[in-house]
């Protein structure tokens, strides 16, 4: 379905220090809801995938010496809002600036870590759509100049969203790993606390080279899951 759930895998120490880390940033500076100069590269914020388990489990995915580690983690603050909201959709991650016509796709692995407990829903939650990769890749398999497409179209194509979203909750330290093409948003923060997480997005040593060519080939970047991706062509095959 594109995605694992690690629960603590990142030790509770080291997002503690993170989360002070955080605070500390925000007494000082103008936090923004992505990188942040001077927080987002210190090496309290980037242990926490490149020295935990996470960076080895997300290299088993994509296949052994093919992960570039990334340099900065986006810090991502979900605060509460004036007012209860409902979920609404989502979004892929392709530059950012699709409604502007333009796009890219340069990341592998979309990796959430939680900074502190997230206990239930509508606390601002990382949202996703499982199987929602293998939509979009066949949307995108059946125009074959998709990447005009959506340069135009300045939208994502119509597609049946296999299953009803899931809220990531859980515990600081517990981890979301996901396929690059998950369909995701926040959900609104209808609580009174902050939702603290830090997002990753590492990427394969090819990921510029394969450019949006992996949005049609979901399997491209993932090597070290050929042995899955044999057992389920074969269960098709039957």
């Amino acid at each position: 379905d594109g995605y694992i759930i690690v629960r603590g895998g990142v030790p509770g120490i080291m997002v503690e220090r993170a989360r002070r880390a955080i605070n500390y940033y925000m007494s000082q500076n103008m936090i923004q809801q992505g990188r942040n100069p001077g927080l987002s590269d210190q090496a309290v914020i980037t242990d926490l995938f490149n020295q935990t388990p996470i960076s080895p489990m997300c290299e088993s995915i994509v296949g052994e010496e093919n992960l570039q580690f990334p340099k900065a983690g986006n810090v991502k603050l979900n605060f509460p809002g004036a007012e209860d909201r409902e979920l609404v959709r989502g979004h892929l991650d392709l530059g950012g600036k699709l409604r502007q016509g333009l796009l890219s796709r340069g990341f592998t692995l979309l990796v959430v870590v939680l900074v502190q407990d997230v206990p239930r829903p509508y606390m601002g939650n990382f949202t996703f759509w499982p199987g929602a990769h293998k939509v979009f890749e066949k949307a995108f398999q059946a125009d074959p100049n998709y990447p005009e497409t959506l340069r135009q179209n300045r939208q994502l194509p119509d597609v049946d969203l296999p299953h009803e979203p899931i809220q990531f909750t859980g515990k600081a330290g517990d981890v979301a790993i996901c396929h690059h093409q998950m369909y995701h948003n926040a959900a609104p923060n209808n609580s009174p606390d902050i939702r603290y997480a830090v997002i990753f997005r590492p990427r394969h040593v090819n990921a510029g080279e394969n450019s949006t060519d992996a949005m049609a080939d979901i399997w491209q970047e993932f090597g070290g899951l050929e042995d899955v991706r044999e057992e389920l062509e074969a269960v098709n095959a039957d």
